[in-house]
């Protein structure tokens, strides 16, 4: 059932948008233009555009790929074995290295 609008309606809303404003002086039309729009919003309505010819094909293949038969998996080949890692060995220090003290500080206090 469609309810009818009256202007006893639009009144008492413009009343309550006048009071949720802090009651300003002189702006009885503009609260009423502002109730009228809460009744007779026009209903928002999606209109598609019609689509180019190119726009076209690739909605039709994106159609297409969504629909597309199930890829078939290929078994990959077992994963290599890795080869064991080879040792290292460490090599002799050099003979002829020779040992280093430790520093002489010259004027420190004993």
């Amino acid at each position: 059932m469609v309810q009818q609008i009256n202007e006893n309606m639009i009144r008492e809303a413009a009343y309550f948008l006048w009071e949720k404003a802090g009651r300003p002086d002189g702006s009885a039309e503009f609260f009423w233009m502002k109730a009228c729009e809460q009744f007779f919003k026009p209903a928002k309505v999606a209109i598609k555009k019609p689509a180019k010819k190119a726009e076209k094909k690739v909605a039709l293949k994106k159609e297409a790929s969504q629909k597309a038969a199930p890829v078939k998996t290929v078994a990959k080949p077992a994963a290599k074995v890795a080869k064991p890692a080879q040792k290292v060995v460490a090599k002799p220090a050099a003979k002829s290295a020779k040992k280093v003290s430790a520093p002489v500080f010259y004027g420190a206090r004993k």
